[in-house]
């Protein structure tokens, strides 16, 4: 019997994930993605002779052994030699003073104490908060509509543990947390644990990763990872589309018979794998049909205020490395500025991301990226979309917020003046026309401490062979959450076959195959 055909659309994370599994399970993948090279989001370019990063600013997954790393060394997407972990998690100063998120947590809360004794007692209780998350194993084997009882409940005992902390923190957002101390400076510094609107549990289980060694980031950044499982996709069997945008899905009778391309053909399949913006997929692929659509994500698109999508202005530069190096700044350093604004918000900060620790991204004239993310919302999405209408002025007023932050950092570090040169700037329209992005965000909405955390069954309502994949199905998004997802599109698959959904069944006896 010949093996069963699955189309995926969209090359990104999601898309190699689901094909990579697809083809170790059993099935005929192919995917179609609108690009002219695969890996969405995850996407690395060069600028003025020096390369630039857009995604990976660390990665869960890189400690042998954990559930998530398993999943990456499936797909292939590093090895452990490719792995840099520094020791910290990055720098926040304040009125003179600054603290670094070391991995290492005596040593963070020494320093913490050292700023405020005061604080001593709250110090510790976010110690333990990390700590207990730090050891939480997520459900990661299988999606969860596919457990039975018993399983179900193996997974809430081993939740009973860290469960008082997990409300707790859920409840909690990271800035009222913060609120808590009594120094300035530590309010300050840990407000900027992680960018946004996250919950204190997003932030401390962000850096709980990076404290037991399972956080980290790749050498060669978004283009290793990409390639990698782009080559361990095609090892398999698998066949990439490119330049191939998906225009519409061809329903017939509550099925997908098929997908429409924008060149006019209509290649067929048994099975279908969705790894597009979730807008995307309602608005365009089913062409706003009601009868499809999903209340889940409709509430949370209209309400801004629980459930914000998070967009940046991404504002990349080339700096001199000896000098950059005589100011002892690794990872990230982030200080406060004289205000500028940002579309429609006004910042007072600046976080700067140092990327020596990487050769690859040094140049042969000795200059090294360097990369600073401005936090910007859904909301902030409309400000950049009626600005491009004047494409000039649109172009005038991303050099200008990058030229700002420039002007704030030759002013914080006199020793950079006239060492630092302007290569790119993203914006949220960037994240839209490049993959769909609904309201130019890069991930899914936040998990806030005002919003339900979301968990999509990834099924569509009235299609019986497509499955949804990508960062939207599970909260607050990611690159291991995409890689999850497409992992359990085929296992949804695999048990509409009526097939056993334990992966390593498949992959053992398909190892030798690929290798002759």
């Amino acid at each position: 019997m010949s093996p069963k055909k699955v189309i995926i659309i969209g090359g990104g994370i999601s898309g190699l994930s689901a094909g990579i599994y697809g083809q170790k399970c059993g099935f005929e993948t192919e995917i179609y993605e609108r690009n002219s090279t695969v890996g969405g989001l995850c996407a690395s370019w060069e600028r003025k002779g020096i390369k630039v990063d857009g995604c990976v600013h660390w990665l869960t997954g890189t400690k042998d052994g954990h559930n998530i790393n398993k999943m990456w060394k499936v797909v292939n997407a590093f090895d452990e030699e490719d792995i840099i972990r520094d020791d910290n998690f990055g720098t926040v100063e304040y009125n003179g003073k600054t603290i670094t998120f070391w991995r290492d947590l005596d040593k963070l809360e020494k320093e913490m104490v050292a700023v405020s004794p005061e604080d001593k007692k709250l110090i510790h209780k976010m110690r333990r908060l990390i700590e207990r998350f730090s050891k939480m194993k997520l459900p990661v084997e299988q999606p969860l509509k596919t457990y039975n009882v018993f399983q179900l409940m193996k997974i809430g005992f081993r939740m009973i543990p860290v469960l008082p902390y997990f409300i707790y923190a859920k409840k909690r957002s990271q800035a009222d947390f913060a609120k808590k101390f009594k120094s300035k400076e530590l309010i300050y510094i840990t407000s900027k644990v992680v960018p946004g609107d996250a919950n204190l549990y997003s932030a401390l289980y962000a850096f709980g990763t990076n404290v037991i060694g399972n956080g980290g980031v790749i050498k060669g950044g978004s283009e290793t990872l990409v390639k990698r499982m782009e080559q361990e996709y095609l090892r398999c069997g698998g066949k990439i589309h490119l330049s191939s945008e998906v225009q519409e899905l061809v329903i017939d009778k509550h099925k997908v018979i098929g997908i429409k391309l924008k060149n006019g053909e209509q290649p067929k399949a048994d099975y279908f794998v969705t790894t597009c913006d979730v807008q995307e997929v309602f608005k365009h692929l089913l062409k706003n049909d009601h009868y499809y659509k999903d209340r889940r994500y409709i509430k949370r698109h209209i309400n801004y205020e629980k459930y914000p999508s998070p967009s940046c202005v991404y504002a990349s530069y080339k700096v001199d490395l000896k000098a950059l190096k005589e100011l002892g700044i690794t990872s990230t350093y982030e200080f406060p500025c004289e205000p500028y604004h940002v579309g429609r918000l006004i910042e007072e900060s600046v976080k700067m991301r140092n990327y020596s620790y990487d050769p690859s991204f040094i140049n042969d004239e000795g200059k090294v990226l360097m990369t600073v993310l401005v936090h910007q919302s859904d909301k902030d999405f409309y400000y950049w979309e009626r600005l491009k209408k004047n494409y000039k002025l649109y172009n005038t007023q991303k050099e200008r917020v990058a030229l700002d932050i420039q002007e704030r950092i030759e002013t914080r570090f006199p020793s950079l003046k006239g060492k630092i040169e302007l290569v790119d700037v993203c914006t949220p329209m960037t994240y839209q026309r490049y993959v769909n992005a609904y309201r130019g965000a890069y991930m899914p909405f936040s998990f806030t401490s005002r919003g339900r955390q979301l968990m999509h069954n990834q099924n569509i309502r009235g299609i019986k062979n497509l499955v949804f994949s990508g960062q939207w199905i599970i909260t607050p998004g990611g690159i291991p959450i995409a890689l999850m997802s497409g992992k359990f599109a085929i296992q949804l698959l695999l048990k509409k076959e009526h097939k056993s959904v334990v992966i390593s069944k498949y992959i053992e006896s398909k190892e030798d195959k690929y290798a002759k």
